[in-house]
Order: C-alpha cells, then sequence, then structure tokens
C-alpha cells in the first residue's frame, strides 16, 4: 500500500502540497506578529522560511509513509500521535540545528524568541502531519475503492464463465443425443434424463444471481449431473461421494460440478482406461480427487479453475491444487 501510495504521488499532489504550505506559512506570518507584536518583512521572512518549511513537510510525509511501512498500526488515533511525536521531534530538531549553524547559539540557550518560534513551529508542523494523514486516508479510501471495483468485476467475470461454461453448446449436444438414443431404448430412463437435465439448467440459471449457496444445494444438483455424466460414460466413469458433514455448509455455487467437469474434461475415460473421482466432504472442507491420465488433445489452460480461485479469495478463502505423477486434487474450503 505504502509503495502504491507513493506512485500515486503526481505533480498535481506536489503543487498543491507546496502550495498549503506556503499558504499555512502565510497564515503563521500574520499569527506570529499579531500576537509577539513584532513587525518582519513578509517577504524576507516568506523567502528565509519557505524552504525549511517545504524541506520539514516533505520531511513530514516521509516520516508519516515511513510509519505506514514498517509499523502496522491499526489504531488511526495512535498512529496520528505517533506520527505528530515523531515529526515534531525532527522539526524542533532542525530548528536547533538552523540556529546553532545560523546564529552561533548554544543548545542551552533559552531564548525567548527561539522557544515561541519552536512553538509556532511545532503547531505549523501538526497541521501539516494532519494534513497528510489526511491524504493518506484518502489514498487508502480510493485503493479500496478501486479494488472492490475489480473484485465485483472478477465475480461477474466469474459468474458468466461459469454459466458459459455449462451452457455450452458441446454439453447441450451431448446430452440431447444421449436423450434422443434413451427415447428409443429405455423410455423410462429417458424420462428421468429430461427430468435431471431441467433441473441442471434450473440451477445453473437460479444460482447465476446468488454468491453462495448451502453445501446441501449444491450436493442435490451434483446428483443429477452425476446422473447425465453416468448416462453418459457408463461404467467408463467411476465417482464416489462420501459426505460426512452439516448441509447447511456454505459454498461457491457450481463449485463442485466444475471440478468435476474439469476431471472428464481434461482425463481420457474409456473402457481400458476408466476415470475414477472421489468427493470427500468433511469438517475441514471438500476435497475432489482423480486419477490423472491426461489428454493430448484437452486444453490445459485451466481457466474454470483459476476463476474458481478468483472467487474464493473474495471471501479471503484460498484453494489448494495438488498435482502428482498419477493424481489430481483440489481442496475447496466452506464459506462460513
Amino acid at each position: 500500500m505504502e509503495l502504491r501510495i507513493m506512485k500515486n504521488v503526481n505533480k498535481k499532489h506536489i503543487i498543491s502540497f507546496v502550495l498549503i504550505v506556503a499558504i499555512l506559512l502565510a497564515f503563521f506570518y500574520y499569527a506570529f506578529q499579531t500576537i509577539t507584536g513584532k513587525e518582519k518583512n513578509f517577504t524576507e521572512f516568506f523567502i528565509i522560511n519557505l524552504f525549511p518549511c517545504v524541506f520539514i513537510a516533505f520531511m513530514d510525509f516521509l516520516i508519516i509513509n515511513a510509519i505506514y511501512k514498517y509499523f502496522k498500526i491499526r489504531n488511526i488515533y495512535f498512529h496520528i500521535t505517533l506520527g505528530l511525536f515523531v515529526s515534531s521531534l525532527f522539526s524542533i530538531l532542525v530548528i536547533i540545528l538552523g540556529n546553532l549553524i545560523l546564529g552561533g547559539l548554544s543548545i542551552f540557550d533559552a531564548d525567548p524568541e527561539i522557544i515561541k518560534s519552536t512553538i509556532f513551529i511545532v503547531l505549523w508542523n501538526s497541521i501539516i502531519v494532519l494534513l497528510i494523514e489526511i491524504f493518506f486516508y484518502n489514498q487508502r479510501q480510493i485503493e479500496a475503492e478501486n479494488k472492490m471495483a475489480v473484485m465485483e468485476k472478477e465475480k461477474i467475470q466469474y459468474q458468466y464463465e461459469t454459466l458459459k461454461a455449462q451452457i455450452n453448446p458441446h454439453f447441450l449436444f451431448n446430452s440431447l443425443n444421449v436423450l434422443a438414443s434413451l427415447a428409443y431404448e429405455d423410455a423410462e430412463k429417458a424420462n428421468l434424463f429430461a427430468k435431471k437435465m431441467s433441473g441442471v439448467y434450473r440451477y445453473l440459471l437460479m444460482t447465476n444471481e446468488h454468491p453462495t449457496v448451502s453445501l446441501k444445494e449444491e450436493l442435490k444438483f451434483l446428483d443429477s449431473y452425476i446422473f447425465l455424466e453416468k448416462i453418459r460414460f457408463e461404467n467408463n466413469l467411476l465417482i464416489q461421494l462420501n459426505n460426512n458433514t452439516d448441509g447447511s455448509r456454505k459454498v461457491i455455487p457450481v463449485s463442485l460440478q466444475l471440478l468435476l467437469e474439469n476431471a472428464v474434461k481434461h482425463n481420457i475415460t474409456t473402457s481400458n482406461q476408466p476415470l475414477t473421482v472421489h468427493i470427500e466432504v468433511s469438517e475441514e472442507g471438500i476435497t475432489v480427487s482423480n486419477n490423472l491420465q491426461l489428454r493430448k488433445t484437452a486444453d490445459h489452460g485451466g481457466v474454470g479453475l483459476k476463476n474458481l480461485q478468483k472467487q474464493y479469495a473474495l471471501y479471503n478463502k484460498a484453494i489448494s491444487i495438488i498435482k502428482t505423477d498419477n493424481q489430481f486434487i483440489v481442496k475447496i474450503p466452506f464459506l462460513d
């Protein structure tokens, strides 16, 4: 965050910063003159003090940025207090060193004018620090809003990709072919296949706007999808499902189906090389694993899995992917 804020400091910010310093310097000139009763040449006062004040203000900015970078302080009040304390110490040190160099004063001299100047500089410095804190707060807000916009965009993109991936011509074409064959061979099974197929599409359409669903709903949908795939691949596809947890747990809709579809899409599924998929549901999460026998012609881009990872990342959850010589394992957490 700190580096991004530094990068966001453009020429407009620098010019505005210098102008604010100049305006505050002018204000404190008249305040100092009113309180002390001593008149000083404004031009001389302004020229002499502008560069040191800009330098102090710039160092204040670096100090506040360093505090953000190296001290992970969540309490904003403590953060501002620390920034004011450190920057005030620095400005007092600059005043002392400046007077030692220019005026030849001893560090132990207690000149009232120096004390008054120090008080005004500390007050002026405090205002600068507060303005810098406001700037940092504004930048964090903009960054958070941009991040939320990106996350929302990725979420919408995921929903679109998921729906497009599932309601696609290949899946529909294969399902209709199977349905047409069943209509001649087994009317009762064809009727059941049509109902399951209808349920799959109904679920896809209904959950497109739902960010999460219950495990019970997802497993019910998965059961319908498994039925369609088992009719299509028969004994070439073996699916084992073990559920040992409460059905009220929350998951991303279509996530299990997507993992099952990935296994079928990327692996050989024949009588000589049957594909076996294990789905294990426990209190820790869901594990989907399959034996690895990759197709040479399959697309290995992993777009669907990457989209699923991004969707879980919206909830600060991570998907674990393990690939061995003979197995592909994906572990997804619950969202509650």
